[in-house]
């Protein structure tokens, strides 16, 4: 017959002895089989964010333009317009702003690909050289409370000597990447 003190010791040898096993097991990293095979086991990580929603809340405009010669427009991210050629009106012109948010202080990479601009007759105007008020790397922080940032867009507008007269419009895509 076994006593209550004997049994209460083989119990807790097993549980301690099975506890001990259970963490020998998980804390494992390599571990000999065979006598030379080697197995390894690696950690697996993955940061799962809510996504940066992206808007525009100024849209990028390049003003009159006078078409005596071929050149450039361009408008920075300050809302400073410059030309080399085209004669201008001096109104009607701004830097593009865009709205980021998401998740709070997560560091995101902007990007902006070329564009071009229509008329009606489906004659496009090359936009290019995009600028942003995002650091030199086009990498900007959302905000550490808000998880906002707001960033000004400017570009450079090629235009021909043959440019027909009208409103030109079109679109440019945002990229983000983080």
């Amino acid at each position: 017959m076994v006593s209550y003190k004997q049994l209460t010791f083989w119990v807790l040898a097993l549980t301690v002895a099975s506890f001990f096993d259970a963490q020998a097991v998980d804390k494992v990293k390599t571990r000999q089989k065979y006598g030379a095979e080697l197995s390894a086991t690696g950690e697996i990580y993955a940061k799962i964010v809510a996504p940066v929603a992206v808007t525009s809340s100024n849209d990028l405009r390049f003003g009159t333009i006078v078409t005596n010669n071929a050149g450039d427009v361009t408008v920075d991210e300050a809302g400073n317009r410059t030309t080399t050629g085209p004669g201008l009106a001096t109104s009607g012109y701004s830097s593009g702003a865009i709205h980021l948010s998401g998740p709070r202080a997560q560091a995101v990479s902007v990007a902006i690909p070329g564009a071009h601009i229509y008329d009606n007759d489906d004659n496009s105007i090359n936009v290019h050289s995009f600028t942003t008020s995002a650091d030199s790397d086009k990498l900007i922080t959302l905000g550490s409370q808000d998880g906002k940032a707001d960033i000004n867009v400017g570009a450079t507008l090629n235009v021909s000597d043959t440019a027909k007269s009208g409103v030109r419009s079109g679109v440019y895509r945002i990229q983000t990447s983080y």
